[in-house]
């Protein structure tokens, strides 16, 4: 059975994080990647990061740096 992996792509900016060199994880609300440039909140234990359009949302109040 082929396992998907979702491409690694900003869910804002739309890079390719494969060819940046920038730390990057992934929404804890949708689980679309977000750059660092581009997060609006990483939490440290888990490195994910919040995008914009839901760094409101209750499932990312761990996102805060």
């Amino acid at each position: 059975m082929k396992e998907f992996y979702p491409e690694r792509i900003c869910a804002v900016c739309r890079e390719d994080l494969d060819e940046l060199e920038i730390a990057y994880g992934d929404c804890p609300v949708c689980e679309q990647f977000v750059c660092e440039g581009c997060d609006d909140g990483y939490d440290p234990t888990t490195g994910q990061m919040v995008c914009p359009d839901h760094a409101a949302d209750p499932r990312a109040k761990n996102c805060t740096e």
